[in-house]
């Protein structure tokens, strides 16, 4: 790219956290435009740089949101679109169509958005298949159950975050879920449930960055989570697979993201191992989340984050991409991990402390107090309840995450509830 590339303007869907920012870095002169719903305002950073903001209340349909994108086409005439986020996609890809710009298709992003939708076109493109059904009542889950047994999984349609999401293990647990789904379901854009069988097996996600239609993972992270609701408590990258296990993890994804009709971007896909079968639980048309972006990057030099702004802008980054996850790293670090305090208190958060002790740990690289005093804790209900997080780097993957560990140890949070103050310090881990 030149010093001085030509004029363009970017139309972005939603927010983004700094995202505007880094495609404005990298192509000088850029003029942006958002379009978003009343709760991204306040989240949206450099303002004094969008051009227009237009704010559409959260019930406007799609038809409002591309007629908003056409007044903005007609005043200064758009050449790129883009989406960082999950929310209204559905908006993007239906002003994409209407403005005749490259993004992904409708028929994409409401499979990748809908897990039924998913389960159908992977099936049927030969990727694997399962039963799940959309349910209302236990009258629904019984349903499944004829059909599958137990144990079950039940979740929002469109669920994130892992939230509203329970294991069904009998008759007795079917309420619970529907109640916990719903609640998960609340402020998504579908509140429906799905409903399908319980899959064992050791958890991964994969990240790829796509370009014309080739897909490259540039890696397999490890997941942990929790027992009860599956919410994420730890992340170990590179995950420690033989190479054979990567070979057909990474084939997996590949086709799935083929048959869901993925072109371009920075994926996330989530995926559970067996002996017999690599199973897609879901995939996401954006990085993932819970820093593992930034833990690669510290291993790897590859800053997925960057490569979203890069293509957002109309850049080819694979062969930059696949150049940089080619050179060694002689001297820098070999393993990163990412290990989550999950205070399981209800009530007002009164203090955090150990913070300084965990930052002077060796290897740690990064901490993060997520709830801070005088918000409050719900239990462990989500990503989003998380309360603090350690970053660590090593030379193998148990050194990294045994240093997180490490770290998320030295914090307490002392919690107000029912009029008392009670300290909590994570005890355990896992591994």
């Amino acid at each position: 790219m030149t010093d001085n590339p030509p004029p363009q303007h970017l139309l972005v869907v939603s927010g983004g956290r700094d995202l505007p920012d880094r495609a404005r870095d990298v192509w000088p002169g850029l003029r942006t435009t958002v379009i978003c719903r009343p709760e991204v305002v306040p989240r949206l950073r450099s303002r004094e740089k969008i051009q227009r903001l237009l704010v559409l209340r959260e019930d406007a349909p799609v038809d409002e949101w591309v007629a908003a994108a056409r007044f903005v086409h007609a005043v200064d005439p758009v050449d790129r679109l883009t989406n960082f986020t999950e929310k209204d996609t559905e908006k993007t890809a239906a002003i994409g169509v209407a403005l005749g710009l490259d993004w992904h298709s409708p028929e994409t992003v409401r499979a990748v958005a809908d897990k039924r939708e998913m389960r159908r076109v992977l099936a049927e493109a030969g990727v694997g298949g399962s039963i799940a059904e959309v349910v209302h009542d236990t009258e629904g889950v019984l349903k499944v159950v004829e059909k599958a047994g137990y144990p079950l999984i039940c979740k929002p349609v469109r669920g994130v975050a892992s939230k509203g999401v329970t294991r069904i293990d009998g008759p007795a647990d079917i309420e619970r879920a529907l109640a916990w789904g719903a609640r998960g379901a609340g402020d998504l854009d579908s509140p429906e449930l799905l409903v399908e069988p319980f899959v064992t097996g050791d958890e991964y996600s994969v990240e790829c960055v796509s370009e014309d239609g080739e897909h490259l993972v540039t890696g397999i992270t490890r997941k942990i989570s929790e027992d009860d609701h599956f919410v994420e408590v730890g992340h170990v990258v590179p995950a420690p697979l033989p190479d054979s296990d990567e070979q057909r993890i990474a084939g997996t994804v590949r086709d799935a993201l083929k048959a869901l009709g993925v072109r371009r971007g920075v994926t996330h896909t989530e995926v559970i191992v067996r002996a017999d079968e690599v199973y897609v639980v879901e995939t996401h048309l954006r990085p993932a989340g819970d820093e593992i972006p930034e833990l690669w990057a510290r291993i790897t030099g590859v800053d997925l984050i960057d490569v979203v702004a890069r293509q957002a802008v109309g850049l080819q980054v694979l062969d930059d991409v696949r150049a940089a996850l080619a050179e060694t790293r002689e001297n820098g670090p070999r393993a990163a991990a990412i290990w989550y305090a999950c205070p399981d208190a209800v009530g007002e958060i009164v203090e955090v402390s150990g913070e300084e002790g965990a930052r002077a740990l060796e290897g740690v690289v990064d901490v993060e107090v997520l709830r801070e005093p005088g918000k409050r804790l719900k239990g462990v209900t989500g990503s989003f309840a998380r309360g603090a997080h350690v970053c660590a780097v090593g030379t193998t993957q148990e050194e990294a995450l045994s240093r997180a560990q490490e770290g998320v140890r030295k914090l307490a949070f002392t919690v107000r509830s029912n009029g008392m103050a009670e300290r909590h310090e994570e005890l355990t881990t896992r591994s």
